[in-house]
């Protein structure tokens, strides 16, 4: 389980240094925009998996994306449960609609929010595995 886990962590560093690079693009033209959300949604898709694995490996058996950022909540993995299930709901946004408006909102909430708790979460895992692995 262990190994499961540092490997979930290996892809969601570098999907996250992906996301960074996009974001640090300005989106002059909308295919920027929405390769930055792409990448968004591939990050965000990782980082739940991440925490549901730590969360098996402590115990808990969580296998949805709101019950993971729940649990990962309450054990200490991420502290603002509240931005994370607002990440959640924005994910899910763009997988089921495409609004040019709203798809410029969520952009500015990965540039200006969203960027910040997946890097404190790649913080946070990296403490979890110097001393719980």
């Amino acid at each position: 389980m262990k190994e499961r886990i540092m490997e979930k962590f290996e892809d969601f560093k570098n999907a996250l240094v992906r996301l960074e690079e996009g974001i640090k693009v300005e989106p002059q033209i909308d295919i920027i925009m929405d390769g930055v959300i792409q990448r968004f949604e591939f990050v965000f898709e990782l980082s739940w998996k991440l925490m549901r694995e730590y969360l098996k490996f402590v115990g808990l058996e969580v296998n949805n994306p709101r019950g993971v950022i729940k649990y990962a909540f309450q054990n200490g993995v991420i502290e603002d449960a509240d931005k994370w299930l607002k990440m959640l709901y924005d994910r899910n946004m763009t997988s089921h609609l495409y609004d040019q408006k709203i798809a410029h909102g969520i952009y500015e909430s990965i540039k200006n929010e969203y960027i910040d708790l997946f890097k404190k979460l790649q913080s946070k895992f990296e403490d979890i595995i110097s001393s719980e692995l």
